[in-house]
């Protein structure tokens, strides 16, 4: 590419505004297992992992595209994670719990805060002390402020709370440099940036990290090798980004056969999976 018309690209680029496309790009159809998915993992074995929650079922997902149950009955799995050990754990009613991914048995991890069961979770994120940061939405929403956000310190039985008073605390992320967790608070159309419990900055003050354009909110979050943090911008069909200053760059949108249920994301190296909801796929891309 000429330099004339690398600078005319580039000037477009940064002319873009928040919300705004990138482009067309190449995606392609991963998987297509059904069901309102969410939260991809790449499991040990090499498969993909998805969930179901509104089916109840924990999905396999092998190199041919082909899907096939880990867990199936389960009370609204929704995000999910690996730990050390290289079991799921996964977000539902009424807490986390810890899923073999071999066999699928299932064990509690946590259930209750301050003597009271929990509301329904929705995602989570360990740190690099190996402690699990999650949000329970509950049934809050705009009108209904009462989510929650907790942090499960290792080894601990009871979690501590985070933030309260959210719109539905939905997609968690730990920042890169462990200082901060990212929460997409989804009825209020924004992600908010809170210090871990190991933060080591002076004055690092809950705020506002970033809003979201169109859709209802964001959903699942997750952060790139480059310290960009994506959003999937649910019924908008659209994935947001931001720089780790939190600049805006432009939008991904999903091919136009795809539904507009963007729910969860995972990026390995150079390349982007989405999981869709209203047609229960797997979307793949490739990042530039």
């Amino acid at each position: 590419m000429g330099l004339r018309r690398w600078f005319v690209s580039a000037l477009v680029l940064a002319a873009l505004p928040a919300g705004a496309s990138a482009g067309p790009r190449k995606w392609e159809a991963a998987a297509r297992c059904g069901g309102f998915l969410e939260s991809p993992v790449r499991l040990p074995s090499g498969d993909l992992a998805v969930s179901d929650p509104l089916n109840g079922r924990l999905l396999r997902i092998d190199a041919k595209g082909q899907c096939s149950p880990i867990v199936e009955g389960a009370d609204l799995p929704n995000g999910q994670t690996l730990d050390a050990r290289g079991r799921l754990v996964v977000a539902r009613r009424g807490g986390l719990m810890v899923v073999d991914p071999a066999t699928g048995a299932m064990t509690t991890l946590v259930d209750r805060f301050a003597g009271q069961p929990l509301d329904i979770a929705n995602d989570l994120a360990f740190d690099s002390h190996g402690g699990i940061y999650f949000t329970v939405p509950g049934a809050s929403s705009l009108l209904r402020q009462d989510g929650r956000v907790f942090y499960l310190p290792a080894g601990a039985r009871e979690p501590e709370l985070v933030a309260q008073g959210l719109a539905f605390p939905n997609g968690v992320a730990v920042a890169p440099d462990g200082d901060s967790i990212r929460v997409a608070e989804f009825a209020a159309k924004r992600i908010l940036y809170i210090p871990t419990r190991h933060s080591k900055r002076r004055f690092n003050v809950p705020h506002v990290f970033a809003h979201t354009i169109g859709g209802v909110g964001p959903d699942g979050l997750t952060y790139g090798p480059d310290g960009t943090l994506y959003a999937a911008n649910i019924e908008a069909g659209t994935i947001s980004r931001w720089t780790p200053e939190g600049q805006p760059l432009a939008d991904l949108r999903l091919p136009k056969e795809a539904g507009p249920l963007v729910t969860n994301l995972l990026v390995e190296g150079k390349v982007l999976y989405a999981t869709e909801a209203a047609e229960g796929v797997v979307w793949r891309t490739r990042l530039p």
